[in-house]
């Protein structure tokens, strides 16, 4: 299999070992030949992206000396998931200053990241964290100021950009496959199992997750920002609630004692998945977490419904939207430029054979569609999530430079886009990212 940027996977990876020498920080134990490594928060993210791979792919260049997490029955449940025999700690302070991990990767709850990183940062340790990177511009701030003094960068888990489709997209747009791009058209789909999820838990809340526009968008508009090469400059949005929340019919706690089971198209038995029984039911006790939370609770104050349009500093015009109770999954992308268009549509889940996972095509002003071959669909975010554990991981040697590991900037730019998008939606307004966080734009 070939990667979209000119190397092979197998080459990908060879190379990304022969540097494993390189991941070492300078001063650790080097006899040793593993770096330190902790993770606080031990959802399913944890487990699944930075844990249970890591622990079964990278032993020899990782050593775990600490999980953390504020519930202890969670965390327990979490270190067998992942299958190491490290401390747990319930106090992040007590586990950096007593397991003295080289990295910390952070996967906590949104509106707790920049706490965990800055903390992070003033003893020294590099920092890995889950998007966002932040919620609000205070955390922005407050985030690389904290690593201007450390000087230790900020790896932000950017993984979306890492699959070879999104690879290739970015290949076409460096090569002026286009010419110069003047316009994007990209809506997001979220379907009535996956939009729903993040309605049943603490992502409905503002205080928690900065909204959709901050924990899901971060991800695409990271991509846009990375695909034109380009900074967000001024947002304009729309936004509501539709679907959840006060919209629905009926409402309960959640799930399980549900009395409107029979008649909820929503209705989701979480006690089919061990795993999340484990994980959270199980852990209940310990902190009222509800996992399977009704979808139709009055507290949700995230926007289900979200439109919004972008200005970036090269003069392109973005218009956007995410919904969150569509039949299908995926979405629809396209690239206008001065000698052409790309066009992309992505299927994830859909209530027919889908074919093709994603259909990429290049049309030239007076030419022809071409439609671009793309290798079969992988696991993991489209094999994001194998390729991004790599570079972090292995740290390989020479690495073109639009696939070197997202940063601080990289995460802020993310993050105030959805910011402004929030912002201006709630006061009716355009917002600028330059008034949010003055002096971070070019």
């Amino acid at each position: 299999m070939t990667l979209r940027h000119g190397v092979t996977r197998r080459q990908f990876v060879a190379a990304t070992g022969a540097a494993a020498a390189a991941f070492l920080s300078p001063g650790r134990a080097a006899a040793a030949g593993r770096r330190r490594y902790a993770i606080v928060g031990t959802g399913v993210r944890a487990i699944g992206m930075w844990g249970r791979p890591v622990a079964q792919r990278y032993q020899d260049v990782v050593e775990f000396v600490g999980l953390c997490d504020i519930n202890p029955l969670r965390l327990e449940a979490a270190q067998r998931a992942i299958g190491v025999s490290c401390p747990r700690y319930t106090s992040l302070d007590e586990m950096l200053d007593r397991a003295k991990p080289d990295l910390l990767c952070v996967t906590t709850v949104d509106n707790t990241h920049a706490e965990c990183i800055v903390k992070a940062l003033e003893r020294g340790i590099e920092v890995i964290t889950e998007k966002p990177m932040v919620i609000d511009e205070a955390q922005c701030a407050q985030v690389l100021e904290a690593e201007k003094r450390a000087g230790k960068p900020i790896i932000v888990g950017f993984n979306y950009r890492y699959p070879p489709k999104h690879q290739k997209i970015k290949e076409l747009l460096m090569n002026g496959e286009i010419g110069t791009v003047t316009s994007v058209d990209f809506a997001w789909y979220l379907d009535t199992i996956h939009g729903a999820d993040y309605f049943r838990r603490w992502h409905r809340l503002r205080a928690k997750s900065g909204s959709l526009w901050v924990h899901k968008a971060t991800h695409h508009f990271d991509l846009i920002n990375w695909w034109l090469d380009a900074d967000p400059v001024e947002v304009s949005a729309l936004a509501s609630i539709r679907n959840y929340g006060k919209a629905g019919p009926f409402r309960h706690t959640h799930c399980r004692p549900c009395p409107h089971k029979a008649s909820c198209q929503f209705h989701w038995d979480i006690t089919k998945n061990r795993n999340l029984v484990e994980l959270y039911v199980n852990a209940e006790s310990a902190d009222g977490y509800l996992r399977d939370g009704c979808v139709f609770r009055e507290d949700v104050d995230a926007p289900d419904t979200m439109n919004a349009v972008v200005k970036y500093s090269n003069g392109v015009q973005m218009s956007y939207s995410v919904s969150t109770y569509m039949p299908i999954e995926g979405y629809r992308l396209s690239f206008t430029g001065t000698k052409g268009r790309i066009e992309v549509r992505d299927y994830e889940r859909q209530p027919w054979e889908p074919g093709e996972q994603t259909e990429l095509y290049l049309i030239r002003n007076f030419g022809r569609r071409e439609k671009i071959a793309l290798p079969p669909p992988e696991e993991g975010h489209g094999g994001g999530d194998e390729r991004i554990r790599e570079l972090v991981f292995r740290k390989p040697a020479s690495v073109p430079a639009h696939l070197q590991l997202p940063g601080s900037r990289a995460g802020a730019m993310s993050c105030l886009t959805g910011i402004a998008a929030r912002r201006s939606a709630d006061e009716g307004r355009p917002v600028s990212i330059a008034s949010l966080v003055p002096g971070l734009s070019n």
